[in-house]
């Protein structure tokens, strides 16, 4: 696929050399612009006046001759001036707004510098309503302004094939005028052959859009299960976090509950040592208590014994005084002594 064809003045006149064939300029136009022009009036400076002897003369400027101005651009524009073309072609649309050859030759500068869209414009007003050699030209060149831009963006197909269709709208009508218009024909096959290309590459790309759709699609479906399977897995990690955090925590009162239990048992345990070391040392007291009530009473006991025996003896000894009292006396008989001396 060629370059886009921007305005090359060697091309202009060479309607074979470019893919595109961008010569609007063919030597059958630069005729028909050359006499077109002429037809104009073949306006020429109007020769100095001479001023009457004693008034003063005024310099004027001279008129603007439109045959030699866009003459002179034309030469400009190939030398590769394109700027400075537009510029003669302007001054002299300014003597002459509804001449078409000079309409013409301003799309040639548009295009010249890669304004397509002024060129379209240009060539439209060329072609205007007519049904002659000027307006075929023109509406082929029309045609080429598309063709460029849809070279021009051969990376975006869409865009590329609106384009293409436009300009072989543009060859195919003048084909339709001028069926021996070659530079048209050539044109629109190129066209053609690039509209082919283009719509099988816009049919890749949506072929592969829609691959990748597919493949976005079962990826995202993927990536939804993988969610899903992480947001269960998450969801039952965090449901086995859950359980474990609350066995641990009624591990913990469980734990807890038992250790305050033993607490409380050691606790009742103490109580109960406390109580039984109380209980013994109240036993402790109480006997001792006893012990010291028993010996106490032991001691009454034995001294009310004694007391009583000794209360036994004097009554014993009283009865048997008494006694000793009522028997009569008796008299021992008194024996001698043996005196052995």
């Amino acid at each position: 696929m060629s370059e886009s064809p921007m305005i090359r003045i060697p091309e202009l006149w060479a309607s074979t050399r470019a893919m595109l064939r961008p010569p609007l300029i063919t030597p059958y136009v630069q005729i028909l612009v050359a006499a077109a022009l002429l037809a104009l009036g073949s306006i020429r400076p109007a020769a100095a006046q001479t001023t009457p002897a004693g008034t003063a003369s005024i310099d004027t400027p001279a008129p603007i001759d439109p045959y030699e101005t866009v003459h002179e651009g034309n030469r400009l524009l190939k030398s590769g001036d394109a700027a400075k073309a537009l510029e003669l072609y302007d001054r002299a649309e300014s003597v002459k707004p509804d001449a078409r050859e000079i309409a013409f030759a301003q799309g040639l500068g548009h295009y010249a510098l890669g304004d397509y869209e002024a060129a379209r414009d240009a060539f439209q007003k060329a072609a205007g309503a007519k049904n002659d050699a000027l307006a075929d030209d023109a509406l082929y060149s029309a045609g080429t302004t598309y063709h460029a831009e849809a070279l021009a963006h051969a990376d975006q197909p869409k865009l590329a094939l609106e384009n293409l269709e436009s300009a072989m709208q543009r060859y195919q009508s003048v084909l339709a005028e001028r069926p021996d218009h070659t530079a048209a024909s050539d044109a629109n096959l190129k066209a053609a052959t690039m509209w082919r290309q283009m719509k099988q590459r816009l049919e890749q790309q949506q072929q592969q859009q829609q691959d990748q759709g597919e493949n976005q699609e079962e990826n995202q479906e993927q990536q939804d299960q993988q969610d899903k399977q992480e947001k269960k897995e998450k969801q039952q990690q965090n449901e086995s976090k859950k359980q474990d955090e609350q066995e641990s925590s009624e591990q913990k009162q469980e734990e807890q509950q038992q250790s305050s239990e033993k607490d409380q048992q050691q606790n009742q345990q103490q109580d109960q040592d406390q109580q039984k070391e109380s209980s013994s040392e109240q036993e402790q007291e109480s006997q001792s208590e006893q012990s010291s009530e028993a010996i106490e009473q032991r001691e009454e006991r034995v001294s009310k014994e004694q007391a009583e025996r000794k209360l036994r003896e004097m009554m014993q000894a009283i009865r048997e005084r008494k006694e000793n009292r009522r028997e009569p006396v008796r008299f021992v008989p008194v024996r001698p002594v043996d005196k052995d001396w």
